[in-house]
């Protein structure tokens, strides 16, 4: 029997000491310090206004116990934006005038076998100020090249779609300078 009152002294003792022992061994969190700074920052993407939900449809009135009623329509506050140009006076704007569409060029087909062919009888037409037949001439080479039945260097293609956009300039020149000739009269 005293071996056992010994045994429960020693347990009974353990017992008393293990609160104390676990106080000593407290873990503490260093990540608890830390403060997050995305917690205070304003995020657009919490605030989420769905344009979809104002549309009507109609399966959405399926549990309406009043069918035949019409569906309630959301009111739409102006934005921010709306109230701010409102209260701003409007700004005469000038109307700019509209722009001449690019003259009709007939589409022509040529025979020329090379793209110096084609160069040098665009540069005899232009010598002539036939600016409709240079443009039509330039324009059949351009869309043979793209075609692919008509070879020409990188260097070549870019001389002719600037050959094209001159053309194309000079020709609305020249019928602008007509235009003021015929008011004139």
């Amino acid at each position: 029997m005293p071996l056992i009152r010994i045994v429960a002294g020693i347990a009974v003792l353990f017992c008393m000491y293990s609160p104390a022992h676990a106080a000593m061994y407290v873990l503490q969190n260093p990540a608890a310090k830390i403060s997050n700074p995305a917690d205070k920052m304003y995020n657009p993407a919490t605030k989420v206004d769905n344009p979809v939900s104002g549309i009507y449809t109609p399966s959405a009135g399926m549990n309406n116990p009043k069918p035949v009623s019409s569906p309630p329509q959301r009111e739409s506050q102006p934005s921010k934006t709306e109230v701010k140009a409102a209260a701003v006076p409007e700004i005469q704007i000038k109307k700019q005038p509209l722009l001449k569409p690019k003259p009709v060029i007939p589409q022509k087909n040529y025979t020329y076998k090379t793209t110096g062919a084609y160069i040098t009888a665009a540069k005899k037409s232009f010598a002539q100020d036939d600016y409709v037949e240079f443009l039509s001439i330039i324009e059949d080479a351009l869309r043979r090249i793209n075609a692919g039945t008509l070879k020409a260097s990188v260097k070549t293609k870019q001389k002719l779609v600037k050959f094209k956009a001159t053309g194309y300039k000079l020709l609305n020149d020249r019928e602008g300078l007509l235009s003021e000739i015929e008011t004139d009269k």
